[in-house]
C-alpha cells in the first residue's frame, strides 16, 4: 500500500511538472484576446492558430490591426511598454469570421433572377472572401447571379447584378425637392439604371439635364 501511495504521488507530481511546462502565458493572453470579441463588418473573429510564435518574454497588450475585409490571415500587434519605451511584434495568426450569412439552397446557374425560395439565411465562414454580404433575403430579391452557384455558397456582391429598373428613353416623373417642398416635371432616362443608382435625366420641357435617384421604375430624384 505504502509502495502504491508513493507511486501515485510521483505521478501527480510529474503531471504538476508537465501541465507547468506546457503552460503558455502567450497563447493564453491570445485567446482571452480573442474570448473579448472581435467583430468586423458583422462577422465575428475565431482563432485558429498562432503561425509564427515571436520570442516575448512576459505579459503583452495585443492590438488589432486596421482591416479592409475578412482575410483568413492577419498579423495581430504584440505590446509591451508604454511611450518611447513600447516594444512591438507583428504575430500572424489564422482566423474563421463567423456571420449570419444569405446563402442559396440549391444549385443554380448563371443569370438565375433571385427568389426568396431560393435563399437561406445560415452561418457560414466568410474568411478569405472579398465583397459584401447580405443578411436579408429581401435585399437580394430580383437580382440576378453572374456566376453558378451550389448549395449552401454564400451571396456575395461580386455573384449578383440587379437588372436594370429603368432603359434608356424610358418617361419618368422627375422629383426634385427636399424634406419641405417638393416639385414634379415630366422627363426621360439618359442612359438605363438600377434601384437606387444616379443617372442622368432630361427635363422635357426645358431640355435641362440633371442627375437624379432612381426610386422606382417610374420616378426619380433629384435632391435640394
Amino acid at each position: 500500500m505504502l509502495y502504491a501511495f508513493k507511486i501515485m504521488m510521483i505521478s501527480s507530481f510529474i503531471l504538476i511538472l508537465q501541465s507547468a511546462a506546457w503552460a503558455d502565458p502567450l497563447h493564453d493572453s491570445l485567446q482571452e484576446f480573442f474570448k473579448q470579441g472581435i467583430v468586423y463588418q458583422g462577422a465575428k473573429a475565431e482563432l485558429i492558430k498562432m503561425i509564427r510564435e515571436p520570442n516575448i518574454q512576459g505579459q503583452v497588450r495585443w492590438i488589432l490591426p486596421t482591416l479592409r475585409n475578412h482575410a483568413s490571415r492577419i498579423s495581430l500587434i504584440a505590446e509591451q511598454g508604454k511611450g518611447r519605451m513600447a516594444k512591438r511584434w507583428y504575430v500572424p495568426v489564422n482566423v474563421h469570421w463567423w456571420a449570419n450569412v444569405i446563402t442559396v439552397r440549391q444549385e443554380l446557374p448563371s443569370r438565375s433572377l433571385l427568389q426568396s425560395s431560393m435563399l437561406q439565411l445560415e452561418r457560414q465562414d466568410v474568411a478569405g472572401h472579398g465583397g459584401v454580404f447580405w443578411k436579408s433575403k429581401q435585399a437580394l430579391i430580383g437580382m440576378r447571379l453572374t456566376r453558378p452557384m451550389h448549395a449552401h455558397d454564400v451571396v456575395f456582391s461580386s455573384m449578383v447584378k440587379r437588372p436594370p429598373l429603368l432603359q434608356r428613353g424610358d418617361r419618368v416623373s422627375i422629383v426634385a425637392g427636399n424634406d419641405l417642398f417638393s416639385v414634379s416635371a415630366d422627363g426621360i432616362a439618359m442612359r438605363s439604371g438600377s434601384l437606387g443608382e444616379k443617372i442622368l435625366v432630361q427635363n422635357m420641357r426645358s431640355k435641362e439635364r440633371v442627375q437624379a435617384i432612381i426610386m422606382d421604375a417610374h420616378t426619380v430624384k433629384v435632391h435640394i
